[in-house]
């Protein structure tokens, strides 16, 4: 991969040369690489085919997940979201013990490694909301929790300059990830506080 410099950018194919956009800026590579066919059938391929298993359904994945959170996501997630889920799904899946390998999936991996994910990077929980709380959830009776102890606006929101109100908002899901495009996402509730100024008045 390169980058293009100059007054003129290209997009498209020039022989074995390709020219495209990306958020990094104008890129340039060299088209290439080994048939599909032997990939898929090769035996000296059959690591890659178990790699690319795995991504794949990390991708899957990591879809599932974003339609379960759409009506959070519309507004809110940057533009390299989808990959870096896609990547830490990819954890996910690698952190199974039990699947042979290429048949590891979510299930048997370790969820527990998307706490703390951050779906805008340019806006992180952390450094925008520094008021503690906790969040349980109650798998017997399908409880989630969210305790926000009161806290004074001011003090514990880092708002862009110029902001004058907030709302915290909430969400749940219960998600089967087996079940992939049949209907995967089972519930998704959503909590909203109310409208408050950043100076604590209604």
């Amino acid at each position: 991969m390169a980058r293009q410099k100059g007054i003129i950018k290209l997009k498209g194919t020039i022989g074995d040369i390709t020219f495209y956009k990306t958020q990094d800026g104008h890129l340039a590579r060299e088209k290439g690489g080994i048939d599909a066919s032997r990939i898929a059938s090769d035996p000296a391929f059959q690591r890659t085919r178990e790699n690319g298993s795995e991504f794949g359904r990390a991708g899957k994945a990591g879809k599932v997940l974003r339609t379960a959170l759409r009506a959070l996501l519309l507004n809110s997630a940057d533009g390299r979201m989808v990959s870096r889920l896609t990547q830490q799904m990819v954890k996910v899946i690698q952190a199974d013990m039990v699947s042979e390998r290429g048949l590891r999936n979510v299930i048997d991996g370790e969820a527990e490694l998307l706490i703390g994910f951050e779906f805008n990077i340019r806006g992180k929980l952390g450094t925008s909301l520094f008021a503690p709380f906790v969040a349980t959830i109650d798998r017997v009776s399908g409880e989630i929790t969210v305790d926000l102890a009161s806290f004074i606006p001011a003090n514990m929101i880092a708002a862009p300059s110029g902001t004058t109100h907030f709302k915290i908002i909430s969400a749940g899901a219960e998600i089967d990830f087996e079940a992939e495009m049949e209907n995967p996402v089972k519930l998704t509730t959503t909590f909203q506080s109310k409208l408050t100024t950043i100076s604590g008045a209604n």
